[in-house]
């Protein structure tokens, strides 16, 4: 606990009050560095690839949702899979104007492939809407392609490094986080180099899930300790942060 009261953490995510509010509170400095810059894209609706022409549709980040709020998609009677409550949030509220509209979210993809098998029937057509750094056999995908369901991943937005990030990375003393928590494989894949020379070797890696974890071991693991945060959450964060 006394290490974790006087820990500085740098969180390579934009600002999100939750995560402020509950690692401050326990006594954790953090740094919020925004990495990626995220452009939503715009769908032409007579696309065999729409995403209304399947029974349901699977949206994995708040970039998803906006990609069905900006063009307007009817989800009239399909069914609805979320991953994580903000973006369950964000859906819900888009889909109070349509009729039948049936939706289910948990708190990691690991679970929703869980739930998409356990309650819906296999015959059903999904559409994933996902980013342009989206791996063709990542955990949702391939749970639900193992199980022989009907599976599309549709590219909704597009994800690159944020322009300023280089430069808003100079501006901090990296050398004296003893934490740096990072939020997704492409996160990793468009840091991990820039900060292996810059982190002290005592720093301790943590990643969103195993993926994130894996891209981790992979560009940084010869360097530094990798721990692998299971849920999601802020308390998440701050249970893996207080067991260091």
């Amino acid at each position: 606990m006394s290490r974790t009261q006087r820990m500085k953490c740098l969180l390579l995510h934009d600002s999100d009050p939750r995560y402020d509010e509950v690692l401050s509170e326990n006594g954790i400095q953090i740094t919020n560095l925004s990495v990626l810059e995220t452009s939503v894209l715009d769908l032409d609706h007579s696309s065999e690839h729409s995403p209304s022409k399947h029974d349901g549709i699977i949206i994995s980040s708040k970039h998803g949702a906006k990609f069905l709020i900006k063009n307007g998609i009817d989800i009239s009677g399909k069914s609805l899979a979320i991953v994580g409550p903000a973006t369950a949030k964000i859906v819900k509220k888009y889909a109070e104007q349509f009729d039948d509209v049936t939706m289910v979210w948990e708190e990691n993809a690991a679970l929703l492939s869980q739930t998409i098998l356990s309650s819906f029937p296999r015959s059903y057509s999904w559409v994933f809407c996902c980013g342009s750094k989206a791996r063709v056999m990542g955990v949702l995908p391939r749970a639900l392609l193992e199980n022989n369901v009907k599976l599309e991943q549709l590219m909704v937005y597009t994800v690159e490094k944020r322009h300023q990030f280089d430069k808003d990375l100079s501006l901090l003393e990296i050398g004296a986080f003893q934490a740096v928590v990072f939020f997704s494989p492409s996160g990793v894949e468009f840091t991990g180099e820039i900060l292996r020379g810059k982190l002290s070797g005592g720093c301790v890696l943590v990643a969103f899930g195993k993926s994130t974890a894996a891209a981790l071991s992979k560009s940084l693991g010869d360097k530094f300790v990798i721990k692998i945060c299971e849920h999601p959450t802020p308390l998440g964060v701050l249970d893996v942060l207080m067991s260091l």
